[in-house]
C-alpha cells in the first residue's frame, strides 16, 4: 500500500492514450484507431478509480460500468467511445460474453492476486479479455504458495511459465519441500536447470 501503484497507472493509461490519439492523427492508420481501456478491480475501488482518474487524467474520460445486468446492458453500447472502462470482477464474470468481443488498448487487473486460484470462474472470465496490454497490480502477488504466481503470468504473458503442471513440478514442488532453505543435504536449496 501507499507506492501510488493506481497514479502509475492512470499516468502510463494517459500517456498512451494521447500517443495512440496523437499517431491517429498524424497517421489515420488502422493499428493506431482508438481503443478503450478496461480496469478491472474490487467493487469498493471503482468509484476510486473513476474520481482519480477525473483528477489527474484530464485528456482521460472515464465510465463505470457497473450496476444490475439492466443499467449495464444500456451502459455497453457506449463503452467504445470512452477511454477508459471501470468495472469489477464480479461483473466481468458476468459480462464476459460481451467484454471479450470488444478490442482493449490496456486490462488493468487492481489486485490482481485475486486471479491466484486459475481454476476459478472468475479468473478464466479475465483471462479471455482480448487487450494489446495488460497490467497487474497488486502489493501481495503470493499470498499462500507459489504456484499463485502462475496464473498471475498466464494472464500477463500466456505460456511464458510453461503449464501449469510444469510449473508445478519445476518450482512449486521443490519450493514446498525446502520450506527452512535448505536441501537434502544442507545446503541452500536448488532449482533444476532447463534442459536443452
Amino acid at each position: 500500500m501507499g507506492l501510488g501503484k493506481t497514479l502509475q497507472s492512470i499516468c502510463i493509461l494517459a500517456s498512451k492514450h494521447h500517443e495512440r490519439s496523437k499517431k491517429h492523427g498524424e497517421t489515420k492508420s488502422p493499428d493506431s484507431i482508438h481503443l478503450p481501456s478496461l480496469i478491472v478491480c474490487p467493487p469498493t475501488l471503482t468509484g476510486h478509480w473513476y474520481y482519480e482518474i477525473l483528477k489527474y487524467a484530464e485528456n482521460l474520460r472515464p465510465i463505470m460500468y457497473t450496476g444490475n445486468s439492466r443499467d449495464r446492458s444500456r451502459l455497453f453500447p457506449k463503452l467504445p467511445t470512452y477511454d477508459i472502462v471501470i468495472t469489477s470482477y464480479e461483473v466481468v464474470r458476468n459480462d464476459i460474453h460481451n467484454l471479450q468481443a470488444v478490442k482493449w488498448h490496456y486490462c488493468v487487473l487492481d489486485e490482481g492476486h485475486i486471479i491466484k486460484n486459475a481454476k476459478t470462474k472468475l479468473t478464466k472470465a479475465v483471462k479471455c479479455i482480448q487487450a494489446h496490454h495488460r497490467l497487474i497490480l497488486s502489493g501481495t502477488p503470493i499470498q499462500n504458495n507459489v504456484l499463485e504466481l502462475w496464473s498471475l503470468f498466464d494472464f500477463l504473458m500466456p505460456g511464458f511459465l510453461g503449464t501449469e503442471t510444469s510449473f508445478n513440478e519445476r518450482f512449486s514442488k521443490p519450493i514446498l519441500s525446502n520450506r527452512d532453505g535448505k536441501s537434502k543435504n544442507g545446503e541452500a536449496g536448488e532449482f533444476p536447470l532447463r534442459k536443452s
